[in-house]
């Protein structure tokens, strides 16, 4: 999808309106370029460049900054920006904080001056001046509506952030009988693609047997299938992909045919669908990669199914409903959306499995690995988000409120009359 919209601005003190700007331009469907949340991985200069290119409104965030002295710089990214989106005919859109554009300009810039926009916009007042935005200013496009199957909501979820490497060892063991029992049942075997296999903890211990061949991990994040690649037997490849990626068939061919991998007799995904924006789509692209008689195995966990008793307090449902309430936050309600996404992507015989876990038969040690598998992750949404917007009330309320409920409810977790049960959600899939 080409981009329709790029906000430039000024990190200092455009970084706030500009966000507010981004959030009410995808509110109204339409497709936004900002770097911060568009840019995952891949050369900053280019991207930057390709989606000055293929938009049709390029937004200038004018705050008392963005013609400080550093715009004489001729390597200033305002800069570049403005000259590339100048020497393009897009249209210009200025949105001035406070501010005005000073007379005296670099000369491969100094149009800028000329281009209208909104006057002294308060940032706080955004939300009631987009819609002047959209109606005056921008070009008069059709707004994208979005598809049923996408998630509109870009997911926030960090490998590297917190503890993540040691939780998902947690949710490696957890779920390993659930894994081991599908692959089983399907009698699994040959040539494996594992997508995002993050460092390579499930890969490893799901796919090390006799019956698998060739085994290659695929995930976006760079550190993590560094790690993984340290800690590799020969049979085990991993590689930097992500599965949303526009080139994503070329890469994947490619690291097939330097393998001498022709198809895919098992594609494996754990708890990576509910991340993308479109898990059909995904789906539709790594179908092309599975032979003939390959079979998919998708797993997922659904927060709609965890129950817990005595609850005296409602502390499960009230950090559930503030977990889908977070910024970006991942589809936690996917598990029950996992056969209808094998189905609509055009695998045949879908069979679904589901597996109950509980704290009924664990000890001190199982139920405080149980929970921080299922519920300590949750305060990384409210931290990021805080991290991101320091010193914005709501934030710092939001995440000491979940920090609060996380350590009251752990603390009934705990408690041996305490029972707590959740499910695995396996799909399993064929290509014919």
């Amino acid at each position: 999808m080409a981009t329709q919209v790029f906000i430039s601005y000024r990190r200092a003190d455009g970084f706030y309106p500009a966000l507010l700007l981004y959030r009410e331009l995808i509110a109204a469907n339409y497709s936004v370029f900002f770097d911060i949340k568009s840019i995952r991985m891949g050369k900053f200069p280019d991207i930057i460049k390709q989606n000055i290119e293929e938009c049709t409104d390029f937004i200038l965030i004018v705050s008392p900054s963005t013609f400080s002295e550093r715009i004489f710089d001729d390597n200033d990214w305002v800069r570049k920006e403005i000259r590339l989106a100048l020497s393009l005919n897009k249209n210009i859109i200025t949105v001035f904080i406070n501010t005005t554009i000073p007379e005296t300009l670099p000369e491969d810039i100094d149009k800028i001056r000329y281009f209208n926009g909104i006057q002294q916009l308060d940032p706080n007042l955004i939300s009631e001046n987009y819609k002047r935005l959209f109606k005056d200013f921008m070009i008069s496009h059709p707004q994208i509506k979005p598809s049923p199957f996408v998630n509109r909501r870009c997911s926030a979820y960090d490998v590297n952030f917190g503890d993540e490497f040691g939780r998902l060892q947690i949710q490696s063991r957890n779920s390993l009988n659930s894994d081991l029992s599908v692959l089983k049942k399907v009698n699994a075997g040959g040539v494996v693609l594992d997508v995002g296999c993050a460092f390579g903890v499930v890969t490893l211990s799901r796919f090390d047997s006799d019956n698998y061949t060739r085994v290659i991990g695929i995930d976006k994040d760079n550190d993590s299938v560094a790690y993984a690649c340290e800690h590799t037997p020969e049979k085990f490849d991993f590689a930097v992909m992500d599965v949303e990626a526009s080139d994503f068939r070329d890469q994947l061919s490619a690291l097939m045919q330097s393998k001498n991998i022709e198809s895919f007799d098992v594609i494996f995904i754990s708890l990576v669908l509910h991340h993308l924006r479109d898990p059909y789509a995904a789906l539709r692209k790594l179908r092309r990669f599975l032979s003939h008689d390959g079979v998919i195995i998708v797993r997922g966990s659904d927060d709609g199914t965890k129950i817990a008793y005595p609850d005296e307090q409602a502390l499960l449902p009230t950090i559930i409903s503030k977990t889908l309430q977070a910024h970006n936050v991942s589809d936690r309600l996917h598990g029950r959306k996992i056969y209808d996404w094998l189905k609509q992507s055009g695998f045949a015989n879908v069979k679904m499995y589901s597996f109950m876990r509980d704290t009924s038969s664990l000890d001190l040690d199982e139920r405080e690995d149980l929970f921080r598998e299922s519920f300590s992750y949750r305060i990384n949404y409210f931290h990021k988000q805080l991290k991101l917007e320091p010193y914005t009330e709501e934030n710092f309320h939001a995440f000491e409120e979940m920090e609060t409920l996380l350590a009251l409810f752990e603390n009934e977790f705990m408690k041996e009359t305490f029972w707590y049960a959740e499910y695995d959600y396996i799909g399993v899939g064929y290509k014919k």
